[in-house]
């Protein structure tokens, strides 16, 4: 009953009792291609990977079905060979896209890593098209591992998967989820910044002016203004990102680039009152008058700085190499602050020149700033090009960029420093001292509206998983009435968390009832 044949791992048995496929002949061709292009089979012999398709089912599932829930347990895989599916990642709060898999990508396998003991699933997994997969149980996959030399085929592909796997969890620039907005945290954060924002701004405007100014004038507005200014970047952050789901819209990139400029948008009548406060030296109008000054280059200033505290910020920290929370958001906020203040230097200068010499127009403006770059062009350059060259440094290398520069970069690092130290020790309310295991995201944040869909439901019995404002270990949200910290399936599993990374609560370990099923 037993056929030598020849594979890359040497010389195999073929089965002439294995059971008949289970597939249609142009299923099972298709089945195989799936596979030869998938993560766990992609080095397996062709005798072997006929052997594997003729184990799985066919399966049709239309746009925006869940092929698989994060928390459940892992029964099946499947390999995509049409159509695409986007895998979600909700974790410590914050929700990851951590990777969009298709039939005409190299990555077309799911749930293969977690299949061999039914662990639960790592993973969200949603069709953003009709799909067309080809699922394995864990049963089948086990039967035909007995099987060494398809063992040996499959553990030197994992590890090669194991390798790509390092490289996860890298959400799109905006795609960032906010922070669960605690606006104690973020006060006290924005009353400390406002001292070193005051200073640096006035040390600014005497570089491009020459003219000195108090360090600290009007801090009796400037603080309760800056208060409000950093609270409305977050609050409108944390007000769109619930109530705005690009996906549901024709064009969602468009949606997540609008929703992202428009919190600078609204804070840029905020932000005019602050400058205006730093230029009463040079400009005598009122303060009701003079923040309209240099308002439509300080709005695009504003949408950088919005964007570079908010989605840069989290992006920056997210691929940080390093566990501690506090250098997380240090080194991802300086990252975030030198781009943004290199950014944003042009129509920096120029509202900036507008509220203090408000008679002189932009062109003119842009004139003298191109006209104080002519110091700076070396003398080796001809006659002829000098004015390219200096209108060149004006942009590219203007006066004031490093006071700019480090200006931002140290506001985004005091501002996101202060509520990430604050969160960690307790001191924010509706957070948790919990700190993250190493490698997870320093910061856990409220999803909107499409990660609100992808919490897994709870199904209880016999008081299980009581869930009542269980706190999610390393969370800083408590979850609803008869929720867990992500799911609970009752019935005769205990619960779906087994295994996820996290310490557990009330000295639970990982794996059980660990994490918030209290």
């Amino acid at each position: 009953a037993l056929v030598r044949r020849n594979s890359a791992f040497g010389e195999v048995l073929m089965d002439q009792r294995d059971p008949p496929p289970r597939l249609a002949p142009l299923s099972l061709g298709e089945a195989i291609d799936g596979l030869r292009n998938s993560t766990m089979f992609s080095h397996c012999s062709e005798y072997h990977l006929r052997r594997v398709a003729s184990r799985m089912q066919r399966e049709e599932h239309p746009k925006g079905s869940l092929l698989m829930q994060q928390g459940d347990s892992q029964n099946k895989m499947f390999i995509v060979t049409q159509g695409t599916v986007k895998r979600i990642r909700y974790e410590y709060g914050r929700v990851h896209y951590t990777e969009t898999l298709g039939a005409t990508q190299s990555l077309n396998t799911l749930g293969a890593l977690h299949l061999l003991r039914c662990e639960p699933t790592y993973a969200t997994a949603r069709c953003t098209t009709d799909v067309v997969v080809y699922s394995l149980t864990a049963q089948d996959l086990d039967e035909l591992l007995d099987s060494p030399p398809l063992a040996k085929e499959v553990i030197f592909a994992l590890t090669r998967e194991i390798k790509r796997q390092s490289a996860m969890l890298r959400t799109p620039l905006l795609d960032q989820r906010p922070l669960a907005f605690p606006v104690v945290a973020t006060s006290v954060a924005a009353g400390v910044e406002s001292f070193y924002r005051s200073a640096l701004n006035s040390w600014l405007n005497y570089s491009l002016t020459g003219r000195a100014a108090a360090l600290f004038p009007n801090m009796h507005v400037q603080l309760p203004t800056r208060i409000v200014y950093i609270n409305g970047f977050k609050g409108a952050r944390q007000l769109i990102s619930d109530r705005v789901d690009a996906e549901e819209y024709a064009w969602p990139d468009a949606v997540r680039l609008a929703t992202a400029c428009t919190p600078g948008l609204l804070m840029t009548p905020v932000s005019s009152i602050l400058e205006a406060c730093n230029a009463g030296h040079a400009n005598p109008e009122p303060l009701a008058l003079r923040w309209m000054r240099g308002l439509a280059p300080r709005a695009a200033r504003e949408v950088i700085f919005g964007i570079g505290l908010n989605q840069l910020s989290d992006w920056c920290e997210e691929r940080v190499p390093v566990a501690d929370p506090m250098q997380r958001s240090f080194f991802g906020s300086l990252t975030a602050g030198i781009v943004c203040g290199y950014l944003s230097h042009v129509p920096h200068n120029l509202s900036t020149l507008k509220l203090l010499a408000p008679d002189k127009s932009y062109a003119q403006h842009m004139k003298d700033l191109v006209d104080n770059s002519y110091k700076r062009v070396p003398r080796t350059v001809p006659a002829p090009a000098r004015r390219t060259v200096a209108t060149a440094l004006a942009f590219a290398f203007p006066r004031g960029l490093m006071v700019r520069t480090t200006q931002i970069a140290g506001s985004f690092c005091i501002i996101n420093g202060v509520i990430t130290a604050m969160a960690r020790n307790g001191l924010a309310p509706g957070t948790s001292p919990v700190q993250a295991p190493a490698g997870a995201p320093p910061s856990v944040n409220r999803p909107g509206p499409a990660a609100a869909r992808l919490r897994p439901q709870v199904a209880t019995q016999g008081g299980r998983c009581a869930g009542r404002g269980a706190l999610v270990a390393g969370s800083r949200e408590a979850l609803p009435a008869g929720a867990g910290a992500l799911a609970c399936a009752g019935l005769d599993r205990q619960c779906a968390h087994a295994g996820m990374s996290g310490p557990g609560i009330g000295g639970r370990p990982r794996g059980g009832h660990a994490q918030g099923c209290l």
